[in-house]
């Protein structure tokens, strides 16, 4: 199952994150922003996503700082999809999360 929102969507975009997100580290969200942060021992990850359209990821080995314009949740794979006039980007959670 897939989720997409836009930003103009923020308050049901920020209640995915949140759902998505809560599992696997801290999250928190406010009218202008939302962020995961995962346990640095068990991996050092982040995501964020700011109501003007920025978004970052951070991950060993890689970071991305762009703008979006469509987010898509992907449940069962535990990914989001971001889209904006940059491309696309694609967030994984870590299986270090996972438990695989």
């Amino acid at each position: 199952m897939q989720v997409q929102h836009s930003l103009k969507q923020w308050n049901d975009l920020a209640a995915t994150f949140q759902a998505f997100f809560s599992t696997y580290g801290t999250t928190t969200s406010s009218d202008e922003s939302c962020t995961f942060v995962a346990d640095p021992m068990k991996v050092e990850t982040a995501f964020s996503i700011h109501r003007d359209g920025r978004f970052s990821a951070s991950m060993p080995l890689h970071e991305v700082d762009a703008r979006v314009e469509d987010v898509i949740f992907g449940m069962e794979e535990k990914t989001v999809q971001c889209k904006g006039v940059f491309g696309e980007y694609t967030y994984r959670i870590p299986q270090q999360l996972l438990g695989a």
